[in-house]
């Protein structure tokens, strides 16, 4: 999933190593990380601009909804 495809509540996070191994995550305002995983790093997948969505849980519930 591509980051323009995210809904106004949601985008990209990820830590430095969902940066290197491609498994950025969907962040949603108010709820965090929509497989439960704890965003509590700084966002390196926003900032190093990764445009694709690669955690298949996060990409499992976005898809039930």
């Amino acid at each position: 999933m591509n980051v323009n495809e995210l809904k106004p509540n949601q985008m990209i996070y990820g830590n430095k190593g969902n940066v290197w191994s491609k498994t950025a995550h969907i962040y949603e305002s108010g709820k965090g990380n929509l497989c439960g995983t704890p965003a509590l790093a700084t966002n390196w997948a926003r900032i190093e601009g990764v445009q694709v969505i690669g955690c298949q849980d996060c990409l499992k519930k976005v898809k039930a909804n």
